[in-house]
């Protein structure tokens, strides 16, 4: 049965995640003890293990060891990116038509360029705002974006107040813009950003973007960028990061054919 790991003992397990590339940012964030769970198949003699961050879940280890399919099994499970094609087997042995393949892909911040950032911050419309998050927009931030998920890598406001980092949009005293770290290890973030519906296309999500990959360069952040859409892609590669892989993550529904209205 599988054993949960605790935050003492997670760095006995980060040699079973070393050679994953794909969420990188939440791999590191609970094996430092930031966020989320961890376990493993044996606390001593370790041959697979499992993160959860909020709803995503990171595999490492041996695919095929006697273990895999208990640590499969611990709920809930939402999102999982197979690592390699023998996790992915491992996925689709177990949960077949519950899965549900979501394209991404990977942007690069090698080229990333602060002077030409700081430059498209500076085109924001007349009568908008941009500012730092700080407490008293981070507690309007659910309700004037719609989105309750704003902090779900953070175990509370105060922790993502502490560690986390965003950047705002705020017109007429509401926030209709917002780039945020949507996971923070200690040497990077995972990035997000939203805009509500009826301020788009306005170059809103352009300068709060940028402010916020700005502020990572200067903080010597990494600030990672995963995108799900055209929309996001298009974004990035404006911000000037250079398109690199495409890959699948495996939403899991609780039954066949659900659809994830999310993405």
């Amino acid at each position: 049965m599988p054993v949960e790991i605790q935050i003492a003992d997670r760095y006995k397990f980060v040699a079973l995640f070393e050679n994953c590339r794909y969420d990188r940012v939440l791999i590191d964030s609970v094996l430092e003890g930031h966020f989320g769970r961890a376990y493993a198949d044996s606390p001593a003699n370790p041959a697979a293990a499992r993160l959860d961050s909020a709803e995503f879940t990171m595999l490492g280890g041996n695919p095929e060891a006697a273990g895999v399919k208990d640590l499969l099994r611990l709920a809930p499970i939402g999102y999982v990116t197979p690592q390699t094609a023998e996790w992915r087997h491992a996925l689709q042995d177990e949960f077949g038509p519950r899965l549900r393949a979501l394209p991404f892909t990977e942007l690069s911040a090698v080229a990333l360029d602060r002077v030409h950032l700081v430059r498209l911050t500076g085109t924001l419309p007349a009568l908008f705002e941009l500012k730092r998050i700080d407490r008293a927009l981070a507690e309007r931030l659910p309700a004037d974006m719609g989105n309750e998920y704003c902090f779900e890598n953070f175990y509370s406001l105060d922790d993502f107040l502490e560690r986390g980092i965003g950047y705002c949009i705020v017109h007429r005293n509401k926030i209709v813009s917002a780039a945020t770290s949507f996971a923070r290890s200690q040497r990077a973030i995972d990035i997000e950003i939203e805009t509500v519906a009826g301020y788009r296309k306005l170059g809103l999500a352009t300068v709060v973007g940028a402010q916020l990959v700005a502020h990572c360069l200067e903080q010597g952040i990494e600030p990672c960028w995963l995108a799900a859409n055209a929309v996001s892609e298009r974004l990035a590669l404006k911000l000037e990061y250079v398109r690199g892989d495409r890959y699948e993550t495996f939403f899991i529904s609780e039954e066949p054919d659900a659809v994830d209205e999310n993405y």
